[in-house]
């Protein structure tokens, strides 16, 4: 048990950082896009017509398409810094370890899987106003981002599976 929470120990010190920084550099290049410099979202960009005016909305749209993918993201992170949290206090095979496997595992599929879908509506959000019409949906596909939404549906069915693990265990408890 005591190489159990030196290591779990030694991943949430890795995991630490990443709790600010993933959040912050999700954020800030939006942020920068979305709002805090105006002219970079016609300025040299190959989307958008360089006379274009842009909306407001047109703005926080695509902010919040780009925020939610960052959300379930650092949700993610925080469920998996508590898991660690737990082994590390030695609560292993427990039904709260299997639950939040579980939840760490949907919320970086959906992270991953909504980052998808906002690539792809990124162009035409981007290009509400040009004078030629929006571009169309670009269907893209980033290796990253499917091999991580394949390591969350992996996190998931560990968590089922440790959970009936759990349950057949405590069942045979009983009946002996």
């Amino acid at each position: 048990m005591n190489k159990i929470r030196i290591m779990s120990t030694v991943a949430m010190a890795v995991m630490l950082p990443m709790l600010i920084y993933y959040p912050f550099e999700a954020l800030s290049w939006n942020l920068e896009l979305s709002f805090l410099d105006p002219g970079k979202w016609t300025r040299r960009d190959s989307w958008v017509d360089p006379n274009a005016q842009i909306a407001t909305a047109t703005r926080v749209v695509f902010f919040i398409t780009w925020l939610i993918p960052t959300v379930f993201g650092a949700l993610g992170y925080f469920v998996g810094f508590s898991t660690l949290f737990l082994v590390r206090r030695g609560v292993v095979f427990d039904q709260r370890v299997a639950r939040r496997l579980r939840a760490m595992g949907v919320l970086i599929f959906l992270s991953c899987t909504a980052s998808l879908l906002a690539g792809a509506v990124s162009p035409m959000i981007r290009s509400w106003h040009n004078a030629d019409g929006p571009l169309p949906l670009r269907f893209w596909y980033d290796s990253g981002n499917i091999g991580m939404a394949f390591c969350g549906l992996a996190f998931l069915f560990l968590g089922l599976v440790m959970r009936e693990a759990i349950y057949i265990a405590r069942e045979n408890e009983e009946f002996i």
